[in-house]
């Protein structure tokens, strides 16, 4: 996280704060992940001990595969959610899975009977750094989810980018600052002009119209000084 100031807005603090615990959230979501296709490895063994992935061209052992993981799936998310026990009913299970590591059984079950011997822990780990990506996606405007229009003030000030952006910025793209400033510990016009210069999609806001005449200058000077560079 980058230095804060020696005051900042509760808004702010809390962006941070959020950011932290779903930062936390994910990191631990990837560890489940990993751990629950080495606990499945149990039961993957031959007779020379060794692991066989040979054994996942069969069905009884794909299911038992996947009870492990599952079995480890589910453990790890009533810890984590402080539940008393995991749900009994099937369909709040998947729920459950869906929302904590972001796949099913049915899913895996599809996933594991297409690849069978194929299904190693690469594979595995692709699909969990896709999973991975989409609950970040979902879950990172989060942070911001508590800030209304009056706090994008305070956020200006906090990144020291009040004299360069409109207040009529919206809390997205104010969001987006409070981002950079996190990683690098100051917004610059080298970060404005990438961030009107990259798609919306792409994390960016994709034009300058809210950029106050001072960000304006700043973004076109900085393109001049490029130029007489090159």
């Amino acid at each position: 996280m980058a230095k804060e100031k020696k005051s900042v807005a509760k808004s702010v603090k809390e962006f941070y704060d959020r950011h932290d615990k779903l930062t936390k959230l994910l990191d631990n979501t990837e560890i489940v992940h990993s751990e629950a296709f080495h606990a499945g490895l149990g039961v993957l063994h031959g007779k020379d001990g060794k692991v066989d992935y040979a054994m996942l061209d069969d069905v009884k052992n794909q299911d038992k595969f996947l009870d492990k993981l599952m079995s480890h799936y589910i453990s790890s998310a009533v810890k984590s959610m402080g539940l008393k026990s995991a749900p009994k009913d099937a369909m709040e299970e998947e729920i459950m899975l869906k929302r904590y590591v972001g796949v099913t059984r049915g899913e895996l079950k599809k996933i594991l009977r297409k690849a069978g011997s194929d299904y190693k822990l690469k594979d595995h780990e692709n699909i969990r750094d896709q999973l991975i990506d989409q609950q970040k996606a979902e879950l990172m405007p989060l942070r911001h989810g508590h800030m209304e229009k009056k706090d994008i003030s305070d956020i200006l000030k906090h990144v020291s980018a009040d004299r360069y952006v409109s207040k009529d910025v919206g809390i997205e793209r104010a969001a987006s600052l409070l981002d950079h400033y996190r990683v690098s510990g100051e917004i610059t016009p080298g970060t404005l002009s990438k961030l009107v210069n990259t798609e919306q999609k792409k994390g960016g806001w994709g034009d300058d119209a809210y950029l106050s005449k001072k960000g304006k200058e700043a973004v076109k000077g900085l393109k001049t000084q490029y130029k007489k560079a090159a």
